[in-house]
């Protein structure tokens, strides 16, 4: 169903993140679960993604990805779905990040223990899962994917429409997400605001716009537009910095009046340590 500029705008979610540079200490675990919900709405996407036996691998550099949770695709705004968050991602050195917002400090003997957890659990999974046959097909629902690190390189198990059909699947699958839920709800809970001097903006022209738009803020850098109406472009520094002053960071489109007429709508969120 096509829906209206203020309506996208209203609906959208999307949480931010990127490279950590507040880190808290934490190590009493919880089963809170977690999840996120994609923004919807149907426009042309214009955005230019352990065996006993196995060899000893090499530890995992301390900036490296070492388990993660993510989601994508699904019936979602291009411009948004370029700047989702992945939900979590735990590196080498201890530090989970939750969608890109939240970061806490894990201990190392939690991240050893999580990492040979994920790896038992996706031993054996496919690239790509499938659900028991007979099971529904969920159109527009976003895949999952769960990802481990144990030294060999991130192995990857893409889940589609898990959420909407978990029980469906390997119950290992599920286990595997269950333990990356409860640890992002314990990082949103318990850690510290996530904040970088990166971020990746999302920009989409409109022809026309319902809402009651405020001029572009003067400052505020723009993607080179390289597709006739959507672009996406990370910034560093000083230009990062006056996006994150400008534009709201809640993870919804904002829309602008611009000075040669239109509507720019404008989403971003911080960048990940290893984006």
């Amino acid at each position: 169903m096509r829906r209206s500029w203020a309506a996208a705008a209203a609906l959208a979610l999307s949480a931010c993140g990127g490279t950590g540079v507040h880190q808290a200490a934490e190590t009493t675990p919880t089963t809170a679960a977690t999840g996120t919900t994609p923004a919807t709405r149907d426009i042309p996407a214009t955005v230019a993604t352990a065996s006993d036996d196995r060899p000893a691998a090499e530890p995992a550099a301390p900036g490296r990805p070492v388990a993660q949770w993510l989601r994508v695709g699904g019936l979602a705004a291009p411009g948004l779905g370029a700047v989702r968050p992945p939900t979590l991602v735990v590196y080498a050195d201890g530090r989970a990040i939750a969608g890109a917002a939240h970061e806490l400090r894990l201990p190392p003997a939690e991240v050893e223990a999580l990492v040979k957890a994920l790896d038992q659990d996706l031993a054996g999974q496919p690239a790509t899962a499938s659900p028991r046959p007979g099971s529904p097909t969920f159109h527009d629902a976003p895949m999952t994917i769960l990802g481990v690190d144990g030294g060999g390189g991130m192995r990857e198990v893409h889940v589609p429409y898990l959420e909407h059909a978990a029980s469906r699947y390997d119950a290992a699958l599920l286990t595997a997400r269950d333990r990356l839920s409860h640890l992002a709800a314990r990082v949103t809970a318990r850690g510290r605001t996530y904040s970088t001097d990166r971020v990746r903006l999302s920009a989409e022209r409109l022809a026309s716009s319902e809402t009651t738009a405020e001029p572009l803020p003067e400052g505020v850098p723009l993607p080179p537009e390289t597709q006739a109406t959507s672009a996406r472009k990370d910034y560093k520094g000083h230009k990062a910095t006056a996006i994150t002053r400008l534009v709201p960071g809640d993870g919804s489109w904002h829309v602008y009046r611009l000075p040669t007429g239109g509507h720019l709508a404008l989403s971003w969120r911080y960048l990940l340590p290893h984006e």
